[in-house]
């Protein structure tokens, strides 16, 4: 009987110590590697993110913190989401610059 035993408490086993023994296992004996061709990898962002994302870009700015909230606060009473405000936001500049709304 150990210390922890003898004095009623519990322990567990160390998880950094069950991550060492692992890792020194795949050193001993590591996985066969196998070659890729060109043709079979993946882009990488093809791989990543939601379905519904692909071919967008995610654009960003530092507004005040009552700006935010004023958006949050119209995006709720017009039960619509901040992302569209912002898009309609976009194209309404975008026409008025002449260009084609796109957003």
């Amino acid at each position: 009987m150990n210390e922890a035993q003898a004095s009623g408490k519990k322990t567990r086993p160390s998880l950094f110590g069950a991550v060492g023994k692992a890792a020194s296992a795949e050193r001993m004996d590591p996985a066969p590697s196998r070659e890729e061709t060109p043709q079979a990898r993946t882009p990488r962002a093809a791989t990543r993110g939601r379905q519904d994302r692909q071919d967008k870009r995610q654009i960003a700015g530092f507004f005040s913190a009552e700006c935010a909230k004023q958006i949050r606060m119209l995006a709720a009473e017009e039960d619509t989401t901040v992302q569209d405000l912002i898009k309609e936001g976009l194209n309404l500049m975008f026409t008025v610059h002449g260009k084609p709304p796109i957003a």
